[in-house]
């Protein structure tokens, strides 16, 4: 019982930034044994297993599973599930104090994007950004971009450097670092412009946060 609450701590900040709800009661299905060290505090799931909050409606699978209570949660071969979201994740690396996730392999989905892709992403879950860079791409809206930058809470995105974004017949380019294209979704549709506002220019910032 010890060892589920530990767990419900780590994964509760680590998925109140994108789902809006901490982890309340969970059923946990180890796919083996759970181990515990009692030098270093660090619990492991070594064959992964299954958390699902049912009060929540949220879902966790992961090959691999390994945290330690207030300090972080580390796993590989994850899924998430919510009613909105899926996030799909070859690893991912939460540090529980500074309220950042770390993330390789990204595959992110939600009513604005569909199966945005990245090497690398950083989810800064005070700020409710998430920061993607490498060989970024998405299904819907069509773009490929160097770096996107992901505001949830006020759903734009900006891009930064060269990228290609299509929209029907219609296509806008960008070449160079100080290229730059801004996304504003509201009501199941996409603004897309190559002229930022003065409000969406902070997003730029965080690009540096991922090197």
């Amino acid at each position: 019982m010890k060892g589920r609450n530990r767990l419900l701590l780590a994964l509760g900040l680590f998925l109140g930034f994108s789902l809006g709800a901490r982890f309340a009661a969970f059923s946990v299905e180890p796919f083996g044994a759970q181990r515990v060290n009692l030098d270093t505090g660090v619990t492991t799931l070594p064959q992964g297993g299954i958390l699902v909050d049912n009060e929540n409606g949220l879902r966790l699978k992961a090959a691999y599973i390994e945290y330690k209570e207030g300090s972080f949660v580390r796993a590989r071969g994850a899924e998430l599930l919510s009613e909105k979201e899926t996030f799909l994740a070859q690893s991912l690396e939460h540090d529980i104090p500074k309220q950042e996730a770390r993330f390789t392999g990204l595959t992110f989905s939600n009513p604005d994007f569909r199966g945005l892709k990245a090497e690398k992403a950083l989810a800064l879950f005070a700020e409710e950004v998430v920061v993607l860079k490498g060989r970024v791409q998405a299904e819907s809206p069509r773009l490929q971009a160097e770096t996107l930058v992901v505001n949830l809470k006020d759903r734009e995105a900006l891009a930064l450097g060269s990228f290609t974004y299509q929209e029907g017949k219609a296509t806008l380019r960008g070449q160079g670092p100080s290229a730059r294209l801004y996304l504003r979704f509201a009501s199941g549709k996409v603004q897309a412009s190559t002229k930022v506002s003065p409000n969406a220019s902070p997003l730029a910032q965080y690009a540096s946060r991922l090197p």
